[in-house]
């Protein structure tokens, strides 16, 4: 006697690398402009034998590349073995997407809606040649010299509960622009400075414009004291400009 309960499809979890240079964002478009969501879609539903859509962790703007984007599907194929479903995907994949891992999740699981936190990381490239090799990959940066510890000191007013209004973009429509900040600071690794964020959430572009006017600072134009000025003036004036999407990486996402 069969068990009526028995589950009848997977809910695959992905943990997806990419460069998103040749790319226009994760989230598929309407007009057919290539995405990291539709050629894993698409890759995806070659292996499954049915269409697959994909709910990601985090919409990544054109440009912006992932080290450990997630993202999960349901699917009816109960027979494909996750190491190999892993294997068969990335093979008809470009060279840029790479599936990490795959993995069954519990049925409830939602990429997006479940997770609790995010790390990003942006890369500053300070040396006077250009990073040919690191094309698009990093934020070439060769007008001044910048002050790592500068940026340190200011990347820490940023931790804590605080309203980020004046660090998103005024397209950002959320009904709050309150998010926690765990972590976010600087280092230096070679003729790069990494700033590392760490949140439970980000409004749109607020990485970036964190990383501009941290530039700022670290150049001289703003004090590390300019933080708290945005931080209480809500004011997206006040705080600098966007940083280009070519130095940030969505590097993970956290789930309880």
């Amino acid at each position: 006697m069969s068990d009526s309960t028995e589950t009848t499809t997977r809910n695959i979890k992905l943990v997806i690398a990419y460069n998103g240079a040749a790319y226009h964002g994760w989230q598929r478009q309407a007009d057919n402009l290539p995405t990291v969501q539709q050629a894993v879609e698409d890759a995806a539903a070659k292996v499954m034998g049915h269409r697959v859509v994909l709910h990601g962790a985090g919409r990544t703007d054109a440009g912006v590349h992932a080290d450990g984007q997630v993202a999960n599907f349901h699917t009816p194929n109960m027979a494909i073995p996750l190491a190999g479903m892993r294997r068969a995907i990335n093979s008809k994949l470009p060279g840029d997407i790479a599936i990490r891992s795959a993995a069954l999740a519990a049925d409830e699981f939602h990429a997006s809606r479940s997770a609790v936190g995010k790390t990003y990381r942006y890369r500053i490239f300070v040396a006077p040649a250009k990073p040919v090799s690191l094309h698009r990959q990093v934020y070439h940066y060769p007008f001044h010299a910048l002050d790592v510890g500068v940026i340190q000191n200011a990347a820490g007013r940023l931790i804590g509960t605080h309203d980020f209004r004046g660090f998103a973009t005024s397209s950002d429509q959320r009904d709050s622009t309150v998010r926690t900040i765990f972590r976010c600071e600087a280092a230096e690794w070679g003729d790069e400075i990494h700033v590392t964020v760490q949140g439970d959430g980000f409004l749109y572009n607020m990485v970036r414009n964190i990383v501009g006017t941290l530039v700022e600072i670290a150049r001289g134009h703003f004090p590390p004291e300019r933080i708290d000025l945005i931080l209480s003036s809500g004011d997206r004036a006040d705080a600098g400009p966007t940083a280009p999407p070519d130095g940030l990486s969505l590097v993970s996402v956290y789930y309880d």
